[in-house]
């Protein structure tokens, strides 16, 4: 069972009857599901109370940040504490097409918003759905490390390594830490991947020495 279909009957969301706007029942925040970036955060959501096992009533949506005189809004804040002031975790949540120049801002944004809020260190999950980059923001050392994933409920530290043979068969307690299940790529999504990388290496295809076109040599 998909992750959408988890949360509806678990009850953190619900659609209209047209699936056009959906409710997170928890906030009671209704937006509109039509826009893509809308639907990465939903599954993105569903998964950090479904899979990170995160209880429901910490993991908050469209949290404000304040940046100096200026107010953002971090797509997904999970808190340390029930009365949620201890961020623990940032996600910032784009849609899938998004290109390698603005995947790579998206990082830079939920960096200064990880250091903006409380806390000296907390975890950052930046998602496309199809690219993920996790790391780990150090305050004291205006740092941050890449990591492999992002801790699920109760555990301090994740190993090296997210993906393990029959994870999905596996009964995962609480403190003990998510692994991801070996997967088979379909072609499609194998080729949406290769283009992705392609246009990253290429700059959208701009740089591609064979599709560019080569000025005529002078006489």
């Amino acid at each position: 069972m998909d992750l959408i279909k988890q949360g509806i009957e678990k009850g953190l969301i619900s659609f209209d009857d047209d699936k056009k706007y959906i409710t997170y029942q928890h906030q009671n925040k209704r937006r509109n599901y039509e826009k893509p970036e809308e639907k990465v955060q939903v599954e993105t959501y569903c998964a950090l109370i479904l899979e990170y096992g995160y209880p429901k009533h910490r993991v908050q949506c469209f949290v404000t940040v304040p940046m100096g005189v200026d107010r953002k809004e971090a797509d997904i804040v999970v808190y340390n504490d029930d009365a949620c002031q201890e961020p623990h975790i940032l996600v910032e949540c784009k849609k899938e097409d998004i290109s390698e120049p603005e995947f790579k801002e998206a990082i830079n944004q939920a960096y200064s918003y990880a250091f903006a809020m409380a806390r000296d260190i907390k975890w950052v999950w930046v998602t496309s759905k199809i690219k993920n980059t996790f790391f780990q923001v150090d305050k004291n050392k205006q740092s941050r490390e890449i990591e492999t994933d992002i801790p699920a409920y109760g555990v301090d530290r994740i190993a090296p390594y997210k993906f393990v043979k029959g994870a999905d068969t596996q009964v995962r307690k609480q403190g003990q830490q998510k692994f991801s299940e070996l997967q088979v790529v379909k072609e499609d999504e194998l080729t949406r991947r290769f283009k992705q990388a392609h246009n990253a290496l290429w700059g959208g295809g701009q740089l591609n020495p064979h599709t560019r076109q080569l000025k005529p040599l002078s006489p």
